[in-house]
């Protein structure tokens, strides 16, 4: 069995894909029952650093810049590691190796689309 590390603020509650379907109306995977398959929990935040600079405005609307600046370290001893796609580009730019880095996949919302229930799954990081 692989070892999994969640490094997303909140646990990942993984939808069996049988009970949820996708609404070509809100463009997004819904379910009215979903069956929770896996829950993985969160074992803490891997978070990217981002610098803002003000630059010239815009017909006087505010235009800011931002780039990575760095981002916690890829934790040791995972064969899967869960974060954000943030995360993902701020690691890539440190020139640090992403094949263990995978993101949340499809999330699956309620029936009128407001309100995230859980994902499909965790696809790799892109």
């Amino acid at each position: 069995m692989k070892t999994i590390f969640n490094g997303t603020p909140h646990s990942i509650k993984v939808i069996s894909p049988i009970s949820c379907e996708f609404s070509s109306q809100l463009r997004k995977f819904i379910s009215n029952n979903p069956v929770i398959t896996e829950e993985i929990s969160s074992n803490g935040v891997l978070s990217a650093k981002i610098d803002t600079v003000e630059g010239e405005s815009i017909n006087n609307i505010p235009v800011f810049s931002k780039s990575i600046s760095g981002c916690d370290p890829i934790p040791k001893g995972y064969d899967v590691i869960i974060v954000s796609t943030l995360y993902v580009s701020a690691a890539r730019e440190m020139g640090w190796q992403t094949t263990k880095l995978y993101t949340v996949a499809d999330p699956v919302y309620s029936e009128d689309g407001t309100k995230i229930l859980g994902s499909k799954g965790i696809c790799p990081a892109f």
